[in-house]
């Protein structure tokens, strides 16, 4: 029997009114209290919770792939919840690592219609890099060829793939709109061109070059997140920008496709600036 947990690193949301109708169903009534009990105290796998009660107090849930929920010693929404200017139980960490936007769309579909976070008023959507990861481990697994070169072999096939994130992300934007929560969204950071560990190739590290034809692909994907954000008037936090800062020193990174505390600080504050502007408006 599969497992259905709640958490911010599952797919599957179940409700409290979910369990009670369950266990409901199949528990005498004279049983029924102890039974739940049961339940609650068993909780899902590994440990986690089964399911999650109503949080009234968030106010801004943080929706992403690993750049929000990753290998990172501190993720950037803990460094949300240590400023001053934001109430730390306000943040609720929605990330799951490894997602594309294709099956990140029902899961935000599916957390903003469960009523788990009802006075919730930012979605912080920060999602596409996993759909260029999979596009180059199954097409272009020796990043050898920028994608703006003519000689690039598989251009109409990521114009394609973009135009998916671009429709994926447009709708992340309705879903967080139709509950009455402002959307933000997050470009990506580029890539250290030095060597570093690395699971984008088949080599251990990627080598500079090979970090300079990956960042093509970056850019191209940081120019959709803006222009959609441009077209659905929606916040851009361009943590792009912060390319020379974060370059600057190699422990700003995890790996080459995920930032450390250090750069998550960095993040942090520049998405801060955003919570706190819409918070306030």
């Amino acid at each position: 029997m599969p497992c259905i947990r709640a958490n911010n690193r599952t797919n599957s949301i179940v409700t409290w009114a979910t369990v009670r109708s369950v266990v409901a169903r199949i528990v005498p009534t004279s049983t029924f209290s102890i039974a739940l009990l049961i339940v609650i105290a068993l909780g899902g796998c590994n440990g986690t919770p089964l399911f999650q009660l109503p949080d009234p107090a968030v106010r801004v849930i943080a929706f992403g792939d690993s750049t929000t929920d990753g290998p990172s010693d501190k993720q950037y929404t803990e460094f949300l919840q240590e400023n001053r200017a934001i109430d730390p139980a306000a943040i609720t960490n929605a990330g799951m690592g490894g997602e594309t936007t294709t099956d990140g769309l029902p899961r935000l579909q599916q957390l903003l219609d469960s009523g788990l976070f009802p006075n919730a008023e930012i979605v912080i959507i920060w999602e596409g890099g996993n759909d260029l990861i999979d596009f180059i481990q199954q097409r272009d697994p020796f990043i050898a060829v920028p994608p703006e070169s003519p000689l690039f072999l598989f251009g109409p096939q990521l114009d394609e793939l973009l135009a998916q994130v671009q429709a994926n992300l447009v709708q992340m934007i309705a879903a967080s709109r139709n509950t009455g929560a402002t959307p933000i969204l997050v470009t990506y950071f580029f890539i250290p061109e030095e060597p570093i560990d690395c699971g984008l190739s088949p080599l251990p590290t990627l080598l500079p070059a090979q970090a300079v034809t990956a960042n093509g692909y970056v850019e191209r994907l940081n120019t959709v997140i803006r222009d959609v954000g441009a077209s659905e008037t929606v916040a851009v936090v361009d943590v792009a920008t912060l390319d020379a800062t974060l370059r600057a020193d190699i422990a700003n990174y995890t790996n080459c496709n995920h930032l450390s505390a250090n750069g998550n600080a960095f993040a942090a504050d520049m998405i801060g600036d955003a919570v706190i502007a819409e918070l306030n408006n």
